[in-house]
């Protein structure tokens, strides 16, 4: 009977334990910054409990500001601090969650967009095509969603909503690339673009465009088409650096009073 009280008890709150247990989770599969958790399925499986438990769970680790919740996409490690001590008083051997992560920090806001945008294609052209030459079909799924969640986006959509789902596209295509220095360095490098891009101006053709490029580079990945992946890549990373450049170039516009 107690037994049958405990289990009852554990599958009506998202209780601290749980959210233990899913960082348990997290460490054994050595997840980092922007890495995709487990569904929802899954955890509840593993940690036998019902999935409303690990929902609930999971909104309290986005409102700690621990992982942030993607509709149509899933949930992603967003912090790079320590457990909460809450989490922690029940995991006495939780370790900061992130360890050794090439953290965003060294690349700070002094840096020149322009630099960071010239770097990132230095680097995503080349991990295109290692994702390319290396991917198995399984390894694209992970891909396929953040472009299927972009491609599904409503016209009305915050554009700040589109620029998520596009760094999830390119990190998961950084991963495949097999260099995990790499990717770090990239992950930290979208991170400090992420202002910048959630700035860019707003249109129809703009979104259409970008929707296209994205489109382009997965046919590539899929055809395991080593040259057409990085230069769909290098098209689609221009098409960035361009547009900055020409929005830098427009004059302002003068409001009279």
């Amino acid at each position: 009977m107690a037994t049958t009280l405990a289990v009852a008890a554990q599958q009506t709150s998202a209780s601290p334990s749980i959210l233990g247990s899913i960082w348990d989770v997290v460490r054994e599969r050595r997840l980092t910054t922007g890495d995709q958790l487990p569904s929802i399925r899954e955890l509840a499986d593993r940690l036998e409990v019902k999935q409303t438990v690990i929902r609930d769970a999971l909104l309290k680790a986005e409102s700690l500001g621990l992982v942030k919740v993607l509709p149509r996409a899933g949930v992603f490690l967003r912090g790079n601090g320590p457990l909460p001590k809450s989490v922690a008083m029940h995991n006495s051997s939780a370790e900061p969650f992130l360890p050794g992560s090439f953290q965003s920090s060294q690349l700070s806001d002094e840096h020149n967009v322009l630099h960071l945008l010239d770097a990132r294609r230095l680097i995503e052209i080349e991990l295109a095509g290692r994702a390319a030459k290396h991917r198995r079909l399984e390894d694209l799924l992970p891909v396929r969603r953040a472009l299927d969640a972009m491609l599904q986006l409503p016209n009305d959509a915050q554009w700040i909503e589109h620029v998520q789902l596009d760094v999830r596209f390119h990190v998961e295509i950084a991963r495949l690339g097999g260099n995990h220095v790499l990717l770090a360095v990239q992950r930290a490098m979208m991170e400090s673009l992420v202002p910048y891009l959630n700035e860019v101006p707003q249109s129809h053709q703009r979104r259409s465009l970008t929707d296209r490029s994205h489109v382009a580079i997965y046919e590539a990945l899929v055809a395991s088409d080593v040259e057409k992946a990085r230069q769909e890549m290098r098209e689609h990373l221009n098409l960035a650096y361009d547009s900055l450049l020409n929005d830098i170039q427009q004059s302002p516009t003068v409001t009279l009073g």
